[in-house]
């Protein structure tokens, strides 16, 4: 992918504001091959959205150990099919139990390695600019000209 050549017709701070232009130009007819949204200053974000204490541990690793332990037991229904529900569901509550221990355990005794809190990261850029190509730039003018005139934000 190259950088897009051509016109900025306008800046925004948020990628939702630079998206509603692009589509109020399609909507106006203009080339959608022809328009680029471009951030600039990648930044990398992360939103904390929660504490990881005991029980978060606890559960979250119940549930992984519950679908390890399900596999399992369907590995031995697979090979023993004289019982069905029994390996499934011992397997189920003994990966559970196996899993809340492992993770309690692993929160335990690499607390200093590891934050204790949840979060999500992702990349935002400082600035997002809307550029329409040389041969577009009079209609994408015009179009926005109308959309403002029409009561358009």
């Amino acid at each position: 992918m190259t950088m897009p050549v051509g016109e900025t017709l306008e800046s925004f701070d948020s990628y939702a504001d630079a998206q509603h232009l692009v589509q109020t130009l399609i909507a106006h007819d203009v080339r959608p091959n022809a328009l680029s949204i471009v951030g600039s200053e990648p930044r990398v974000v992360e939103r904390v959205i929660g504490r990881v204490g005991y029980g978060r541990a606890a559960l979250s690793s119940a549930m992984s150990g519950s679908w390890l332990g399900l596999l399992a037991g369907l590995v031995v229904v697979i090979l023993s099919p004289d019982d069905f529900a029994t390996p499934i569901i011992a397997g189920v509550v003994i990966g559970a139990g196996v899993g809340m221990l492992t993770g309690i355990l692993l929160l335990t005794f690499s607390s200093r390695l590891q934050s204790r809190y949840r979060s999500t990261q992702g990349i935002i850029a400082a600035e997002y600019k809307v550029v329409v190509e040389h041969n577009e730039s009079a209609q994408a003018h015009t179009a926005i000209t109308e959309h403002k005139a029409h009561g358009g934000d």
